[in-house]
């Protein structure tokens, strides 16, 4: 590998850190390979390993750095973006993002799956419900104190049930507007992301 293809890897993987972090670590390695000359060129590849690894040191090391800078909001999404992608670079980075991943979907989609079941047992006590108020009539003639308990246990269940399904559509408003949020994110990063490039 050449010194141009080593360093054009490198700055592959540096391309997503904040372009004043990613000028002055692609400058360092410039400095080395300047450094080092035509001759060292393959003792330092081999002394700093494989573009990818250089980049996880680069990164673990900014990340250091930023994590002993003073604390503010911006430099708190700065460290967390670092970490992340001090992470993916690593050699198990893949799997763990992969894993990452599952379990956001994992989550989605128990989510949804709690959403469906209390919309369903909702639906299942109004028709209860309804169901007893139209039973308590039968026993109306036989007993009085019957019909009340049935019909009131049909009014509990319809009165329960509706109030069930509309905190349910209330937090399947929320959950959806708290996806559109994260797609709506997710696209404005990936055009910040091509404004750069």
């Amino acid at each position: 590998m050449t010194r141009t293809e080593y360093l054009n890897q490198l700055e592959a993987y540096l391309m997503k850190l904040p372009q004043s972090d990613r000028i002055e670590a692609m400058d360092y390695f410039k400095e080395l390979f300047d450094d080092a000359g035509p001759e060292g060129e393959e003792d330092l590849m081999a002394s700093l390993g494989s573009p990818k690894e250089a980049a996880h040191d680069v990164l673990t090391t900014l990340l250091d750095k930023k994590i002993n800078e003073e604390k503010s909001a911006k430099n708190n999404r700065q460290i967390l973006w670092i970490a992340l992608l001090a992470l993916l670079a690593a050699p198990i980075g893949i799997p763990v993002g992969i894993g990452l991943l599952m379990a956001i979907i994992g989550i989605f989609i128990a989510a949804v799956s709690i959403l469906i079941a209390f919309f369903a047992v909702s639906v299942a006590g109004i028709v209860l419900g309804a169901v007893l108020l139209f039973e308590s009539f039968y026993v109306l003639v036989e007993s009085t104190s019957a019909f009340v308990l049935i019909f009131g246990g049909g009014l509990l269940a319809i009165g329960a049930s509706s109030l069930v399904l509309v905190a349910t559509s209330y937090v399947t408003r929320f959950f959806g507007l708290l996806v559109l949020r994260l797609i709506q994110w997710i696209l404005n990063r990936g055009k910040r992301g091509e404004r750069h490039a």
